[in-house]
């Protein structure tokens, strides 16, 4: 499947891509979702790995006016504007799937995160038949510290990150656009049905330059240019 566009009535599985990001960290003079690594833009990536998936309907990339016909012509994605921070984009992207869809799952997927898999995406479409929500999850291997407590567990705590999904009824109904909340699992219930899936692989996020060294590492093994060896050691 190549081409995705546009959103359809009938849609029931959609992707979001949240592309509004400006890359103030990067210091690069484009956003850093349009950077090149190894001669494609970052979020090319993601949409073909958005592509990959067997049961998304739809894919919908949430980024600046200035970049929507660029998107448009070069990918074949249906496109809404961003907001002026991630919340408000996220909130923005749900209301254009309402409008255009009758979406019941949708999966969230993160404009700098090259690596991101179709299968992950495939996997959290399926869980959302049981779960009210599920995110990509990780344990917390370093040593963890607080302003306000000598002593942390580490294992009272874990990380998320992109891609999550939801069942789109809820998340619609509970997002607020205007939270600081930074995990948008957070806006759900406290009664809700979260899955965390510590089993996705850790996809880098390209937040500084220093990070195009192993995010350009991954992708590569995804290639297949070279596999990860063992330690020897």
């Amino acid at each position: 499947r190549t081409n995705f566009a546009p959103v359809k009535p009938t849609d029931k599985n959609i992707i979001m891509i949240t592309a509004g990001g400006v890359g103030e960290r990067f210091g690069a003079s484009v956003p850093k979702q349009y950077v090149d690594i190894d001669g494609r833009k970052v979020i090319a990536y993601v949409i073909d790995a958005c592509r990959q998936s067997r049961l998304a309907d739809a894919i919908v990339v949430v980024a600046h006016p200035n970049y929507h016909q660029e998107l448009v012509d070069e990918f074949g994605v249906d496109v809404a504007n961003s907001g002026s921070e991630l919340n408000s984009t996220k909130r923005n992207g749900l209301d254009f799937i309402r409008q255009h869809s009758a979406c019941q799952k949708v999966v969230v997927a993160d404009a700098v995160r090259p690596a991101v898999e179709g299968s992950v995406m495939d996997r959290f479409f399926t869980l959302l038949d049981e779960y009210d929500a599920v995110a990509s999850a990780r344990k917390i291997t370093d040593s963890l510290g607080c302003y306000n407590k000598w002593i942390v567990d580490r294992e009272d705590y874990y990380t998320m990150f992109a891609p999550e999904g939801f069942r789109f009824g809820l998340i619609d109904k509970c997002f607020d656009g205007a939270s600081p909340l930074t995990e948008s699992i957070q806006q759900l219930p406290p009664t809700s049905k979260v899955f965390l899936d510590f089993s996705v692989p850790y996809y880098d996020k390209l937040t500084y330059p220093e990070d195009l060294v192993r995010i350009r590492a991954a992708l590569k093994r995804q290639a297949g240019e070279y596999p990860l060896r063992p330690n020897p050691c």
